[in-house]
């Protein structure tokens, strides 16, 4: 697990939140229909090396990206090429992780791009739901299923699936780190939380179900997408335990915006 009570390594951190959170600010705005999803990936490269940053995927266990675009039934992990665009209507997740001096955060934000029905957009109100439930939880002392009990019942409430394949993670000094934060959990059961600790909480949610499968060919090897075709919400943020809460490293506020 990544604990960093260092104050000029915090310091580190909560600006590679800084850019991680207005890159991602940046990128809102670019998406429109036909949007190639290699100029989300070549935007996020050029954004972050102006502030002396680099996106952390690069070369991870192989992977070629920097940024993950994910597109309505992809859940998580889709490739940002070329010859993927942004539908006229749908949900597109970015995930991202910056690396700034050695201190890294990740972050993911689901858009809806075009008209939705109101079942989609309760679909991604529920994510971010969901992920705050969990967040505003977070102090020293509390176990990591305490966190997932309380995104689990407001998959429940909306009648959602619940992706519990694959969950949040320890961050900060590695890309995945120890405590992993799956958004389902027993209240008082798990990995105890530390301050100072850092890691990602991030609910998966489709409209459908809660299984997904992992695209193994050789084109691709890394999108994980929902069994049966159904669309599905990311959120995520990179929180820093403190005294008594925590400190969400990747919420942008105007006075924190840096500029394209």
């Amino acid at each position: 697990m990544s604990i960093i009570s260092d104050v000029t390594e915090q310091q580190k951190l909560i600006y590679s939140g800084r850019i991680l959170a207005s890159c991602l600010y940046h990128i809102e705005k670019l998406l429109k229909p036909g949007l190639s999803c290699a100029e989300i990936e070549q935007f996020a490269l050029a954004f972050v090396a102006k502030y002396g940053a680099t996106l952390a995927t690069i070369g991870y266990r192989g992977y070629k990206f920097g940024t993950c675009v994910s597109i309505n039934d992809e859940v998580v992990h889709g490739l940002p090429l070329a010859t993927k665009l942004i539908p006229e209507t749908g949900l597109v997740s970015v995930d991202i992780m910056v690396n700034y001096q050695g201190l890294i955060t990740d972050a993911a934000r689901t858009y809806v791009v075009g008209p939705v029905n109101l079942r989609t957009q309760e679909l991604v109100t529920a994510t971010q739901q969901a992920m705050w439930a969990a967040i505003n939880l977070v102090k020293p002392n509390l176990r990591v299923g305490d966190l997932g009990y309380a995104m689990e019942q407001v998959a429940k409430q909306y009648h959602l699936g619940n992706v519990t394949a694959l969950g949040g993670h320890g961050v900060g000094y590695q890309l995945h780190d120890e405590p992993l934060v799956l958004s389902t959990g027993k209240p008082g059961k798990g990995p105890r939380i530390f301050e100072n600790m850092v890691f990602t909480i991030e609910p998966m949610f489709t409209l459908g179900s809660s299984e997904v499968k992992f695209d193994n060919t050789p084109e691709d090897g890394w999108t994980v997408r929902t069994v049966d075709g159904s669309w599905a919400a990311h959120e995520e943020h990179t929180v820093l335990v403190t005294k008594t809460g925590c400190r969400v490293l990747t919420l942008l506020t105007s006075e924190d915006e840096l500029s394209t």
